[in-house]
This record gives structure tokens, sequence and C-alpha cells, in this order.
């Protein structure tokens, strides 16, 4: 396969596009320290031919994003930017655009990810012709044009084994090798690019905000996306560039710690105490493991110890701040 052709974020021909009165579609992108990527995402953006809004929420970036997004502000119309003051979390700050947006879809991307010129297009088609679908979602690439992971037929323990337990790489090869991508239903598609009916998103009120930063989260969204009666589809033939984890690496403590808690958390929300009580189990067994072997590795390098030490603090809270036993807290409170 081809390797796939970036955009060039200093394009005149973008400069070009005249701003569009009404948006089919409303485009949040959440960002975080996500200056070397911004740019490119949002020219592959406004390179699309569908009508669109582009609302960006800056969740206090601590490098120059916002001025970026800032810049792109001034040069068209239709790209707006909401500053947090502090980090309110992805699903927080995704809702954020909720209230400002106008189009008929709202289409979820991440700063990491690029749109190939028919992608909104082809989302858009896919959705008006299928008024049972709720929720749709792109084929996700590598840079390369290798596809990697899109979306999830389930979410339980062996998921759990695979993309928390294991090394992030073992997942990631296991998905690639054995996914198929023919269109079919699913019971979420990744949040890093997904499309869902405006009303629908309002219906449900967005993303639960207590998922801070987690791969549950989208997958809560289209859970209720689906009580609501709609369908979750994978649309193949529309592709994004999605490079993946580019934000997250600035904060490695933020996205182990939060990504355990949001599964202990979206265990206890959808499968009960015992299922949450046996995820909340084998990711402590898991940090602790952790945790020790890089202390072990740590005698011969400054990087592992620094590794030693986030799993030392997110086997800590996994102990003292847990979900089960925040809810634990809150019972005994209501019973006073």
């Amino acid at each position: 396969m081809e390797p796939v052709q970036l955009n060039d974020r200093n394009s005149a021909k973008i400069d070009q596009i005249e701003p569009m009165a009404y948006p089919r579609v409303s485009i949040i992108v959440v960002t975080y320290g996500s200056s070397d990527e911004i740019g490119a995402c949002l020219d592959s953006v406004l390179e699309q031919s569908v009508a669109s809004e582009i609302l960006v929420v800056d969740n206090a970036s601590t490098d120059d994003t916002a001025e970026i997004v800032k810049q792109y502000t001034v040069r068209f119309s239709n790209v707006h930017v909401i500053v947090n003051q502090e980090n309110i979390g992805l699903a927080a700050a995704n809702n954020a655009g909720l209230g400002r947006s106008r189009g008929d879809y709202v289409l979820i991307l991440n700063p990491d990810t690029l749109l190939r010129r028919d992608t909104l297009a082809r989302l858009v088609a896919f959705l008006d012709a299928n008024p049972d679908v709720g929720v749709v979602g792109p084929k996700n690439l590598y840079r390369d044009g290798r596809p990697h992971s899109s979306f999830h037929t389930r979410w339980g323990m062996l998921e759990i084994v695979l993309w928390r337990v294991l090394p992030y790489r073992f997942a990631r090869r296991f998905y690639d090798r054995f996914s198929s991508y023919d269109y079919q239903n699913l019971l979420f598609v990744s949040g890093a690019c997904l499309m869902m009916r405006r009303s629908i998103f309002e219906r449900i009120r967005g993303y639960d905000p207590e998922y801070f930063l987690t791969v549950e989260d989208a997958c809560d969204l289209c859970i209720r996306a689906r009580a609501t009666g709609c369908r979750v589809a994978l649309l193949p033939s529309a592709e994004v560039i999605h490079l993946g984890g580019r934000s997250g690496v600035q904060a490695p403590y933020i996205v182990v710690w939060q990504g355990h808690r949001g599964s202990v958390y979206h265990f206890l929300k959808h499968k009960g105490i015992a299922q949450s009580s046996a995820v909340l189990a084998l990711l402590l067994i898991s940090s602790g493991l952790r945790m020790v072997f890089a202390a072990a590795l740590g005698i011969f390098s400054g990087r592992y110890r620094k590794v030693a030490g986030i799993y030392g603090r997110v086997f800590w809270n996994l102990l003292v701040r847990n979900p089960l036993w925040e809810k634990a807290q809150i019972v005994r409170r209501c019973q006073v």
C-alpha cells in the first residue's frame, strides 16, 4: 500500500476557502499540548468539501497550542476556540462545544488525527442514507497507510487484559492482525474520530465527564447512543490517519492513572460491583508488578526509575481513590 500523503499545513489553497453560513457538521477538537499536530489536523478539516464549523477546546495547554488556533480563527470565520483555565479532561472538554454546535452532525476529532479529502463527505452521506445509524466511525490508518484498531465489538475482561495489562504494542498487533474492517454493527468506534447525530448527542447529554482520559469514554457514549434505538457502525471507505497518542506522552502519569480509573468506573457503571472489583484487583496486581520490575531496572537507568514512580502512584491511587471506594463514601455520606 502506498504511504499516505499528509496535508501541507502551509498550503495556500486553504486560504482560498470561503466561509460557509450553515454547517452540516460541527467538529469538536480537544487539545492539550498539541502544537506539533493541531495545524495539520485543522488543515485537513478545512480541505473538506462539506460545510462545517470547527470548535477547538484547549484544555489549558502550557505550550502555544491556543495561540496557533487563534491564528486560524483570524483567517477562517468557521473556526472558533474555547480556552479552559484548567485541564477538565477529554470527555468534559468535548461537551464544552455541545452548546455552541449548530450542525446536523457532530464530529469528535482528536488533534493527532488527519482526515482524507473525502472523509467528511463520506461520513455525512452515510448518515444521510442510513437514518437508523446514530454513530459512525471511519477506518483508522497508520501514517504508512496500514489500518489499525478502529472499533470494538465488545469490551470485557479480555479487553482489559489486552489494553491495560499487556504491553500496548501487543494489543495493537493483536487487533491489527485479527480485525475485520467490513461494514458491521459495533459496540463502539474509535474516539479518535467519530460522527454522531447532534440530536442524539444532545439527547444523551454528550460524554460522561467522569471519564477524564480513557478509551471507555467513547464506549460509554456509544452504549448510551445505542440505548436510544440507533446503531453504531464502521464505514471503512471513509479513512483517517491517526498518528496516535501524541498529546498524551506529555502527561504519562495522567494517561496511565486515568486509563485505569476509567476502566474500573466503566465496569462499575455498566457491569456491576463484582466485575469492577475483578478489574480493580487485576489492575492492582499489574501496576504493582510493573512498579517492582521498573524499580529493579531503575538501578541501571533513570528512565525506569520514572516508570516505577508512575506505577507506584497509580498503585496507591487504585487503593485509595478508585471508583468503588468513592461510591462507598458517597453512599455512607447519604446514610448519615
